[in-house]
């Protein structure tokens, strides 16, 4: 028995070593675990500390500017009402920025370009499109993947019947935004739903629509990037 224990011995101890590895392990990933959580309930609170601090002196700018400009304090000059009108619009642009950049994180998606890709892939009696995309870099955007995936979905099934279909993405002139524009000719009509439901998803991603018929079917949507990746100059 004795000797029948000692040959199990050595077996019975490794199990039991890996058993206590095991669980010191799932014990230091719950610290960590635990660690990250509190690490990020603090950030949170810092980042709403800090956006209360930002806006408060621009909501008191912004109620002076407004009582200067309803003519509270007297009457104003032409050239005094364009410097308060300046300076009330600086300091919207100022709370939007602050806005957007100390808002919670919402889960974006990290390159535009597949789903493009994917979406104007040649099928049968779809015409494969030419597509221009940036090459050196990836194209995070902000906006859930669903939603990336239904707008690039729309914008093929709405050029399907074109015999060339030509799809740019770059950056647009204003920074931090990315400029999509499809042009498709000739055969292509987009019907009035389709456009409703790129103009819904276009305003849900944060983005603008505009629609050209003439000469040829054009579609160009200015769609914000992800602010953790700047988005590269325009040339």
């Amino acid at each position: 028995m004795v000797k029948r224990f000692s040959a199990f011995a050595p077996a019975l101890l490794a199990a039991h070593a890996r058993e206590v590895a095991q669980g010191a392990r799932q014990a230091r990933l719950l610290e960590a675990k635990q660690r990250l959580e509190r690490t990020v309930a603090a950030q949170d609170k810092r980042r709403s500390r800090a956006a209360h601090d930002l806006r408060t002196p621009l909501m008191v700018i912004k109620g002076y500017v407004d009582m200067m400009i309803k003519g509270t304090g007297g009457p104003l000059g032409p050239q005094a009402q364009r410097y308060l009108e300046r300076i009330a619009k600086v300091a919207a642009d100022q709370k939007e920025l602050i806005d957007r950049r100390l808002a919670p994180p919402v889960p974006g998606l990290d390159d535009l370009r597949p789903v493009l890709t994917h979406a104007f892939a040649p099928t049968r009696g779809r015409a494969a499109a030419t597509l221009t995309l940036p090459a050196e870099r990836t194209v995070p955007v902000r906006g859930a993947r669903a939603d990336w995936e239904l707008l690039a979905r729309t914008l093929a099934r709405g050029t399907a019947g074109a015999v060339a279909v030509d799809v740019h993405l770059g950056p647009a002139q204003e920074a931090s935004q990315w400029l999509l524009r499809v042009r498709a000719c000739p055969g292509a009509a987009l019907t009035a739903r389709a456009q409703a439901m790129l103009q819904q998803l276009a305003e849900r991603l944060g983005g603008t629509l505009a629609v050209a018929v003439e000469p040829r079917l054009e579609l160009t949507l200015v769609l914000p990037g992800d602010d953790a990746f700047p988005v590269p100059a325009h040339r």
